[in-house]
């Protein structure tokens, strides 16, 4: 790609540089709705998930998927992304351009103007000060957000009037859109009040500009939401929305062939029962492409994986490929990085290691980690022995958490496995870095850009800095310099440069083991209409505001 001056991107070039390519998403089959009479009129539409959301705080959650849906509901952001790769206005009149003027030649300067009219749901009136706050908590070392990708390159954020704000980067920083579309805005006029955002009321009870207000929750249960009646980008046509959570996948996705899910997500049809998902009647099978890739973490910070050796040996002993066919169905493709193999700036030139149990096991011995009588490898008094964590009735994960604790066992390694609620497993245990290993799934931080600072830089531990996404804390020098250098080339074969020297770090050093890239069966019943997939997005709620009964 020529590139005469930063940021000079057509559309198409845009999404090479920033998401992307050659996704398709295959529509065919079904969904369901919900027997409860309190809940079956056409006014609502019940979204049924295996996960329980966490945090309502849409710049404090963790678990992305689940816990976007209170943000979709209740939240907006200054634009979004749509299921056609095209960032468009939401709080904002425009998405800042070259060619509008919203964006400095050099990239640096960031003019912003917003919609006027609209209110908060406590009916408190939406300005620039709202979204200045929303930076400033953002940027705040006392509050743990998840992410501050670009956010900690704005040198001035200046306030014209209500309707108008400027922002100023030391930098130019190639995914600045990505990370306003991933950060929602939250109200000055409640928060800043607040003594500590970490454990406000608010982060339960939130206060958004979004589409559809909470109600209710019954925790372990489901959320209620009700419209905004006064929603700016126009009155939903959905009365109430049901997000409903049923932890075990085989029970929910029976639920979605009764009647009592109209669409259901996240984890979705168990694979195995795509070909009769297919066959039901009034029902539309979503084979869904998302940025997700599927890992296993390993605890840098616990003894036993301290050492890449043991990482690689034990990443070595896992069978990605029964995983993938056995238990996957073959849906999805492999990965060997944090990126899905269609992104632009995947390295395809990471070579698989394969399956090797020998291998791993001489690994291991060369290490110093050797077999004891019982069984179970140990070195300087410390033994190979820990625990797996996921979301407990992900049948899916469980069945492959059963494939790796058999094979790693042949290796003198015992793995317990430890499943939790998703809001016990996804709460403090994955933040604060209590977990051994996770089975977890996760996508890259800041929208569909390649950048991975949050998830492994060594300023984002947040057990230790109160900040980021680095739950395995990993630490390398020279992936933190790369970091910093690729969020500031606007180069696309210079930047795919940095992204395919990070990935082979990455892969070398293994703090997460990359298995397979997700494509989820989500499914929903054929008279939803507005439903939309968006393979550049997490969320399947991302424009919940124009769904319909048709």
């Amino acid at each position: 790609m020529k590139n005469s001056k930063p940021f000079d991107l057509n559309r198409r070039e845009f999404m090479k540089t920033t998401g992307y390519i050659g996704l398709s998403a295959v529509i065919g089959g079904s969904v369901l709705g919900m027997t409860n009479p309190a809940w079956a009129a056409k006014k609502s539409i019940i979204v049924g998930m295996t996960q329980e959301p966490v945090n309502f705080n849409p710049l404090l959650y963790v678990n992305s998927g689940t816990e976007e849906v209170p943000e979709a509901c209740m939240f907006d952001a200054l634009w979004d992304m749509n299921h056609l790769g095209e960032f468009i206005p939401n709080l904002a009149t425009k998405v800042p351009t070259l060619e509008n003027g919203g964006i400095s030649s050099d990239g640096k300067l960031w003019k912003v103007e917003l919609k006027k009219g609209i209110k908060w749901h406590d009916g408190a009136p939406f300005t620039a000060k709202d979204v200045e706050f929303t930076y400033q908590t953002i940027i705040n070392p006392k509050v743990a957000i998840r992410s501050r990708s670009g956010f900690d390159l704005i040198s001035d954020f200046k306030i014209i009037d209500d309707y108008n704000f400027e922002i100023s980067l030391a930098k130019p920083f190639v995914p600045f859109a990505w990370a306003w579309q991933k950060m929602h805005i939250v109200p000055h006029h409640i928060l800043s009040k607040v003594a500590d955002i970490n454990t406000a009321a608010f982060n339960m009870k939130p206060v958004g500009t979004g589409p559809y207000t909470l109600t209710k929750r019954v925790a372990g249960s489901h959320m209620i939401y009700k419209r905004n009646e006064n929603y700016h980008r126009g009155t939903p046509a959905i009365e109430t929305i049901v997000h409903k959570f049923v932890p075990d996948q085989t029970v929910a996705y029976t639920q979605y062939k009764t009647g009592e899910i109209d669409v259901f997500g996240l984890h979705g049809i168990p694979p195995e029962r795509l070909e009769e998902a297919k066959t039901l009647a009034n029902r539309d099978t979503l084979i869904t492409p998302t940025p997700w890739v599927e890992f296993v973490y390993f605890n840098c910070g616990k003894p036993q994986f301290k050492e890449k050796i043991v990482r690689q040996a034990l990443y070595l002993a896992i069978d990605k490929e029964k995983w993938r066919k056995d238990i996957y169905y073959g849906v999805p493709p492999g990965t060997l990085s944090y990126l899905h193999p269609t992104h632009w700036a995947y390295n395809h030139k990471l070579k698989d290691r394969g399956f090797n149990l020998k291998k791993a096991a001489e690994m291991l011995d060369g290490a110093g980690w050797k077999l004891g009588s019982d069984g179970i490898r140990a070195k300087n008094g410390v033994k190979m022995k820990f625990t797996m964590s996921t979301t407990a009735g992900a049948k899916a994960r469980e069945q492959a958490e059963a494939m790796i604790q058999a094979d790693w066992k042949k290796i003198g390694v015992v793995m317990e496995i430890k499943n939790m609620p998703a809001s016990v497993v996804w709460g403090e245990y994955t933040t604060k870095s209590q977990f051994d290993t996770l089975m977890v799934g996760w996508e890259p931080t800041v929208g569909m850009d390649p950048d991975y600072t949050a998830r492994c830089h060594s300023k984002q531990i947040p057990v230790k800095h109160g900040v980021g996404s680095n739950y395995v804390q990993y630490e390398n020098p020279e992936l933190d310099k790369l970091l910093e250098e690729g969020v500031l080339i606007s180069d696309m074969a210079k930047r795919k440069e940095v992204y395919d020297r990070i990935q082979e770090i990455l892969y070398e050093d293994v703090p997460f083991a990359p298995i397979l890239a997700y494509v989820f069966i989500y499914g929903k019943k054929s008279s939803v209409k507005g439903y939309e997939i968006n393979p550049y997005v997490t969320d399947i709620t991302w424009n919940i505001q124009d769904w319909n009964w048709g």
